[in-house]
């Protein structure tokens, strides 16, 4: 069998799944042989032997792991029995193990390890009997080799991945020896990049898998590896490691513990966001998530990508690395860093050395500056308290650290931002960011305040990080407010509350959901005229949510700050 979905990665690994499934979930069975199944070949019964009590251990662990990248269900039975079964034989020097693949009308498949040869039996992580078994059940599972070779010698039918990637480091099917093997002697541990992309594919993503938050921490001598991290604001953390490292945060990319190892991936559709480097100088690339990156104390350089990215060097000569030419980016320094606007927003700490594409600046010898404008202005909060007044246009201030270091109190002489050791006064300033969130302060008649108001009254609930971000850069851009009223009124949420309506029913559902009130007979009659002489729904929906009534009724219920998520 064979697949032909256009991505040579996955045509060249998949051979078919159990009942013929693609992206559905299967349940399994297995159980260990104490004989040589009824259809067992005179090759299977060759030396036969039932595997050892570490043997079956082994095998248990290897399952799991498949398990937790994909939506399989390994269920053990009793011996002999299970559609999938395991024992060992004599294979001289033929094979180190081979195992049957799924077919139409197959219920139990047999996979059968050399009881010759010593690895077999050894199954310390980064040995090689760990990996022959993730590639035989590799196999039970669905997957070919993916290069014209066979332990019999026999040809195979292609496509074949090209000699690149045909190896360990993107899959366990390969023959050939993962690029660590060559320096430090280490085989694969789980399922690789392309495996997990393979196997996917045939019974879909194990979307349970460390949902939530999650540290993964190596250190020098870490065995190859792929991440399969189904969700959650996850690290990278190479903090014992003591040598150079390259940590790379994108889904599909690699990165090493240790020069040249190659032994870390991250599987496609996997979120990594924060790095934390090790002492001996990192080599670190953003994703375009917006990232945490954390030097250590070597000299450290960091490629930030689109999003916008909290670089701390730490402790050596550190470098950020920008795609583009200088002139693309607005560069500014205050406080106790150094705020690059263009890819993202990005703010700086402890680094030593911005390098573009055309020029190369040393920090110490950028301009300090501090201080609104009446263009939109980002500025950056000083080490010390200070009342900062951004001006006219939309003023951003950038702090340092996470927002949960902070407390934002609002008062008649702006907003108070104390943490970090540090008190803050903020006036005419309307947007705040940190680390990990972004935060609205134009709540009164700013653009926010319109949008939080609109959001209360067409669809009765305060607005979403996302969405509120979205229309923020359109009315930041000139998009009038009466026409991002017509899109809310167009929207299904809408629809769903107020269904197809005429006038008069539309203006009750108004009053209701807005002033919480049944209409007044002169209010209602005004509205109405409005709307029979052509005044638009949502200019009257505008109308009620810039009413002083509307205005004064939600004073209570309006935050100092309310969090966005910036639209690029």
């Amino acid at each position: 069998m064979s697949i032909n979905t256009g991505n040579n990665s996955l045509d060249s690994l998949v051979y078919g799944g159990w009942y013929g499934l693609v992206g559905q979930p299967v349940q399994l069975t297995y159980g260990f042989l104490t004989r040589p199944p009824a259809n067992a070949s005179d090759e299977d019964h060759a030396g036969f032997a039932a595997m050892s009590p570490t043997q079956q251990a082994a095998v248990r662990d290897a399952l799991a792991k498949w398990a937790s990248v994909a939506n399989i269900t390994f269920s053990e039975t009793i011996a002999n029995m299970g559609n999938l079964q395991f024992g060992t034989n004599d294979q001289g020097d033929a094979s180190s193990a081979y195992a049957y693949l799924p077919e139409a009308g197959v219920s139990a498949l047999a996979m059968y390890t050399n009881n010759q040869d010593r690895y077999n039996a050894v199954f310390t992580p980064g040995t090689y009997g760990p990996s022959v078994l993730l590639h035989e059940i590799g196999h039970m599972l669905g997957l070919k080799h993916p290069g014209n070779y066979d332990s019999t010698g026999s040809t195979i039918d292609g496509p074949f991945l090209p000699e690149a990637t045909d190896n360990g480091d993107y899959t366990q099917m390969s023959y050939n020896e993962p690029t660590s093997w060559e320096i430090n002697r280490n085989y694969a541990t789980t399922p690789m990049l392309y495996d997990i992309q393979a196997i996917q594919y045939l019974y879909g993503a194990n979307l349970g898998w460390h949902a939530g938050n999650d540290v993964y921490s190596f250190t020098n001598a870490a065995t190859p590896q792929c991440i399969w991290d189904a969700g959650g604001d996850n690290t990278f953390d190479f903090s014992q490691c003591s040598g150079a490292t390259v940590i790379n945060l994108n889904a599909g990319a690699f990165s090493e513990t240790a020069p040249g190892l190659k032994n870390v991936s991250i599987a496609y559709g996997v979120t990594v966001k924060t790095a934390i480097a090790g002492a001996g100088g990192a080599t670190v690339y953003a994703n375009d998530l917006g990232n945490s990156l954390q030097g250590g104390g070597g000299n450290d350089v960091f490629h930030g990508g689109a999003g916008s990215d909290a670089i701390a060097g730490g402790a050596g000569n550190d470098t950020v690395v920008f795609a583009g030419s200088y002139t693309r980016y607005t560069v500014q320094t205050g406080g106790d860093g150094v705020t690059v606007s263009g890819d993202g927003v990005d703010f700086l700490t402890g680094v030593e050395t911005l390098q573009f594409s055309d020029r190369t600046l040393r920090v110490a010898d950028l301009p300090k500056s501090l201080g609104g404008t009446a263009a939109n202005d980002q500025l950056l909060a000083p080490t010390g308290n200070a009342v900062i007044d951004g001006g006219a246009g939309i003023d951003t201030v950038t702090f340092q650290g996470r927002s949960t270091e902070y407390q934002l109190t609002g008062g008649a002489n702006g907003v108070t931002v104390a943490g970090n050791g540090l008190s803050d006064v903020l006036v005419n300033v309307e947007r705040v960011r940190f680390a990990d969130a972004s935060l609205a302060l134009d709540l009164g008649d700013g653009h926010a305040g319109q949008l939080f108001r609109l959001y209360e009254v067409a669809f009765d609930r305060a607005p979403d990080a996302s969405g509120l971000g979205f229309w923020l850069s359109a009315l930041d851009h000139g998009v009038a407010l009466n026409s991002i009223a017509g899109s809310f009124i167009s929207s299904p949420e809408f629809l769903r509350l107020y269904g197809q309506t005429d006038n008069q029913a539309y203006l009750t559902l108004l009053y209701n959901n807005a002033l919480h009130r049944a209409p007044d007979a002169e209010g209602f009659a005004w509205h109405l005229n409005n709307l029979e002489h052509g005044l638009s729904r949502q200019q009257v929906l505008l109308d009620f949510s810039e009413s002083i009534e509307f205005k004064a009724s939600v004073v209570g219920s309006v935050p100092a700050a309310v969090a966005y998520e910036p639209y690029a």
